[in-house]
Order: structure tokens, then C-alpha cells, then sequence
């Protein structure tokens, strides 16, 4: 694991660059665990991160995948239509405006989302293994506290 500063500068940098230049490793280190992830579960990290999306949310219209993803509309269509393709999800007509498609998980996306699941835990299992429990719990709310700072000011009317 690579030092954020080394002494000296950690001295003269104001908590607040130190706190970004951390968050800044994390999500590196968070993007690579997740191509990891993905090579692990033989599938791409969109469609991972679109099935753990339905997963937890439900169907959903493509406009919304691409809002939660934080991606281009675009984007997220045509990953959509790539799953559909390979039978992960499928596209439902609205009964009350045929217009809108929602987007759901299959029977073998399911099972996908399982495969995914387990191996995410597994991996998780494995990486914090010598955490105690309160470490763990004291972690999770950090980082919750700290995703909500930072969706505060990126989105402040939300």
C-alpha cells in the first residue's frame, strides 16, 4: 500500500487535503477492487454494478439506472441493451404509459446477482478478516457519513 504523504508534507497539509488525497487513493483502490471483482464473476463492471443496482432497488426506468450510476444516459442504454442481449435483465412496458420501459432482472440475472453476492462477500470476508466487528461497524458509518457530505454538495437540492 502506498504512503498518501510522507512526513513531512503530512505536517504542513491541511486536514482537508490530507482528507481528499485519502479519498482519492480509496477510490482508486475501490475502482480496482471492482474490475477485480468483475474479472472474478466473468462479467464487465457496468453490468455489475447494473444487476447489484436492480438488486437493491427494484426495476427500474434506464433514465434512473444511469441517475444512481452517476452515468450518461446514453451510457447506461446501451450496457441495458447488452444485458438484455445476454439474459441478465429485461425491458418491462409500463401498463399506465406504454412509452416508458422499466428495466428488470431475469430469472437469470437473479442468479447472477447471487454469484456476484457471494463472491463480493467472500472478497470482503477475506480483505477485513482481521477487523473486529466494531472496527467494521466504525468504518461503515464513516463512510457513510462521509458519502452523504459529499452527495450534499454535489447535489445540495436533492
Amino acid at each position: 500500500m502506498s504512503v498518501l504523504l510522507d512526513e513531512p508534507e503530512r505536517a504542513t497539509a491541511s486536514p482537508h487535503l490530507t482528507l481528499l488525497r485519502a479519498v482519492e487513493q480509496f477510490t482508486r483502490t475501490l475502482r480496482e477492487g471492482g474490475a477485480t471483482l468483475a474479472r472474478t464473476v466473468d462479467c464487465s463492471r457496468a453490468t455489475l454494478a447494473i444487476i447489484r443496482t436492480l438488486d437493491l432497488r427494484g426495476p427500474l426506468p434506464v433514465s434512473e439506472i444511469a441517475q444512481v450510476l452517476r452515468v450518461d444516459i446514453s451510457v447506461a442504454s446501451r450496457q441495458v441493451s447488452l444485458m438484455v442481449d445476454d439474459g441478465f435483465v429485461e425491458r418491462i412496458v409500463d401498463a399506465d404509459d406504454r412509452r416508458v420501459r422499466t428495466i428488470a432482472l431475469t430469472a437469470a440475472g437473479r442468479r447472477r446477482t447471487r454469484e456476484i453476492e457471494h463472491a463480493l462477500e467472500a472478497r470482503v470476508r477475506d480483505v477485513f478478516a482481521a477487523w473486529s466487528p466494531a472496527e467494521v461497524d466504525a468504518a461503515t458509518t464513516v463512510l457513510h457519513r462521509l458519502a452523504a457530505a459529499i452527495d450534499a454538495a454535489e447535489h445540495p437540492h436533492a
